[in-house]
């Protein structure tokens, strides 16, 4: 999921053949043998955190803001290793997604936070749409299936340069009647998505940091400056939409929670002249640095995302 296509162009990841083959390697065995995978899952997180240097470091200064000033290296590290763990998880995750009937899918979620709300919510909100704003954590296709039953879902995306792993994400989608709108389609995506927005539909949107050549607003979360995209909010306020924060995390069990909170208040401030200081973006960014502090492994980002106020990495201050 992404922001406004406006202002985003194709990521244009570079990816090598080693992690093209790494991850459909991983998909396919999640698909084929998944007990093998279980097993085999701690040899291969550690392998990651040994090989991907580049990965291992932003973990680590990552960490170092996340856990605060107090914790350990060998915390640190641990932290760092679980987010790759979590991060397979997520793959198997939409593995599953694609392969397994929708009611099976909706049975893995064990605990719906707000839910009352929703329902109240959506019988009440007239022609108003509604964006749902989530972060990179948990799995998006159980979620989606389960507020499916209520509105229809569309998502806003990047294409993944990786053709294993979009493949399964389109096959999931498309299997639970999510509609996808590709960032690279420009313009007409986003007139797709107002469009949806017109007839009291759901957007979902990711919104706990900026994708490459998204726009931004730089805001303070654990002490340390970091950019939100705003696309959701202009997207939104465009169209008299409702945005509906929805977050999904793994319980221990291995069962999946979600919570739906209330709406982010829209009227008040101004998302041209002072988006940081918008008050829907400020509550934004306290439930975005509450979540990862709660389920601070959960959280799939290995890229440096804190900045200092010259624009260049605040890695320092970490």
């Amino acid at each position: 999921m992404s922001g406004d296509p406006r202002s985003t162009r194709p990521a244009g990841r570079r990816v090598g053949i080693g992690e093209r083959l790494s991850v459909a390697t991983l998909l396919r065995g999640y698909h084929l043998a998944p007990s093998a995978m279980h097993r085999l899952r701690p040899r291969l997180v550690a392998a990651t955190w040994n090989r991907a240097a580049a990965w291992r470091e932003t973990l680590r200064e990552n960490g170092r803001i996340i856990l605060g000033p107090a914790a350990s290296a060998p915390e640190i590290d641990d932290y760092g290793r679980g987010v790759l763990d979590h991060m397979q998880r997520y793959m198997e995750g939409l593995v599953v997604a694609a392969t397994t009937p929708v009611d099976r899918l909706l049975d893995r979620i064990s605990m719906v936070e707000g839910l009352a709300e929703f329902r109240d919510l959506f019988g009440h909100r007239g022609d108003r749409g509604i964006v749902l704003l989530s972060m990179h954590m948990g799995e998006f296709e159980p979620a989606a299936a389960y507020i499916s039953r209520h509105v229809p879902i569309h998502v806003l995306y990047h294409r993944d340069p990786i053709a294993t792993l979009e493949g399964y994400r389109r096959r999931a989608r498309r299997r639970l009647g999510v509609v996808e709108h590709a960032v690279d389609s420009g313009l007409g995506a986003w007139a797709d998505l107002r469009d949806a927005l017109g007839r009291g539909e759901a957007v979902a949107l990711l919104g706990d940091r900026v994708q490459p050549g998204q726009v931004g607003t730089p805001i303070e979360v654990f002490g340390h400056r970091m950019e939100l995209p705003i696309g959701p909010f202009k997207l939104a306020e465009s169209c008299e939409a409702l945005v509906v924060p929805v977050f999904n995390w793994r319980l221990e069990d291995g069962s999946l929670a979600m919570r739906m909170t209330a709406p982010l208040d829209l009227a008040e401030g101004d998302l041209r002249r002072d988006p940081s200081g918008h008050p829907a973006v400020r509550r934004w960014a306290s439930l975005v640095e509450s979540m990862i502090a709660a389920h601070p492994t959960q959280w799939l980002n290995v890229h440096p995302v804190w900045r200092s106020a010259g624009g260049r990495d605040d890695r320092s201050a970490a």
